[in-house]
């Protein structure tokens, strides 16, 4: 009786270029936030950055040609990922569980985390660079945005726009600076966080409309 020939095994599909393209630009925005939050922004280099994510030096000048080119793409990829984070993570949160209170923590896990180090590395050095601060700027107002479109959405109680963004520029700065507290070793930032938690209950319609001023063509003489 003859034996049966061992079926050979299917070859693996080529990858296309475009996956190939977008592995490797992704490797390399993946370090430099590596580096970022390692060596900070100074010793962060191009070399280093094509070392860590296994890339030849021609790869990484042909996708990204300057420091600046990828610190740039870099930081736009991590707030991107940091928005898309925070939408997928609240759309999970049960019905009656959405409060601000929640939202807060939600934003908390994103500010808190290893990667926003790589944020304020990018911040101090726009600095005193013109071109990286507008980048920063930008990317900061888009995750902004995210976050106060899903505040309109899931609470009603936040009549508009002007509402919705107040409570954000302040939710921001409280989280941003807990989080530098926390990653300079000083402060109590745990207890801002939970303070700013408590105080987010008494955000109510009536207190929204004392705390945004109508618009100047609303406001009487």
């Amino acid at each position: 009786m003859t034996s049966k020939p061992t079926p050979l095994p299917h070859p693996k599909p080529r990858r296309s270029q475009d996956d190939r393209r977008e592995t490797t630009q992704r490797a390399l925005l993946q370090a430099t936030i590596d580096c970022l939050i390692e060596y900070g922004y100074a010793g962060t280099t191009t070399r280093i950055v094509a070392d860590r994510a296994q890339v030849s030096r021609g790869a990484q000048t042909h996708h990204y040609a300057t420091k600046h080119d990828l610190v740039v793409a870099a930081i736009e990829f991590l707030f991107d990922d940091q928005a898309q984070h925070f939408s997928e993570a609240f759309e999970k949160v049960p019905s009656d569980e959405r409060t601000l209170g929640r939202a807060l923590e939600e934003l908390w896990a994103i500010v808190s985390g290893p990667q926003y180090a790589a944020v304020l590395e990018v911040v101090v050095a726009g600095r005193t660079d013109d071109q990286l601060r507008v980048v920063v700027h930008g990317v900061a107002l888009g995750l902004q945005q995210t976050i106060t479109d899903l505040l309109i959405r899931f609470f009603p109680e936040v009549a508009d726009e002007a509402s919705a963004s107040l409570i954000i520029d302040l939710a921001l700065a409280l989280v941003q600076g807990a989080a530098v507290s926390q990653m300079g070793g000083f402060g109590a930032p745990q207890q801002v966080i939970a303070i700013t938690k408590g105080l987010s209950a008494f955000l109510t319609p009536d207190v929204l409309r004392l705390l945004v001023p109508p618009p100047e063509s609303d406001q009487h003489p």
